[in-house]
């Protein structure tokens, strides 16, 4: 039976947390809530930390580009997706050009977030694979 994909929720505010979390998990994703960058830390430095990180651009103690950097400190290849509150295509731009794998914002269409969560993880599982096999 293939293992449910993790994925760490990074919101202080609700909105939009409990949307994702829900078309997450209908999506079959199993998810994890942080609210700070301190609680991110934690969870990305275990043994077996999630595969995607959904983090909303502002915390209190950090922002996203601090999520991304810490993604490539964790234990094991993590994927960043930084959820704004509406589309920003200058906030796209730099999510991408300091390399979060993807940018979303509300509503949160089932087929596309479908199309965005499984690429997400297909690429991450597979730069984990190949990470695993050169480590051999």
């Amino acid at each position: 039976m293939r293992r449910k994909v993790t994925a760490l929720l990074l919101f202080h505010q609700t909105r939009p947390y409990n949307d994702l979390k829900a078309a997450l998990e209908n999506l079959a994703f199993a998810t994890v809530r942080a609210q700070s960058y301190a609680e991110a830390c934690r969870v990305l430095s275990s043994v077996n930390p999630p595969l995607l990180v959904f983090t909303e651009s502002e915390l209190p103690d950090g922002n996203w580009s601090d999520v991304v950097s810490l993604s490539a400190r964790a234990s094991s290849l993590v994927s960043v997706i930084v959820v704004g509150q509406e589309i920003d295509t200058r906030l796209y731009a730099s999510v991408l050009h300091v390399g979060a794998l993807d940018f979303i914002a509300p509503p949160f269409d089932a087929l596309d977030l479908a199309h965005v969560v499984r690429c997400a993880a297909d690429n991450t599982m597979a730069r984990r694979q190949a990470a695993a096999n050169s480590q051999l």
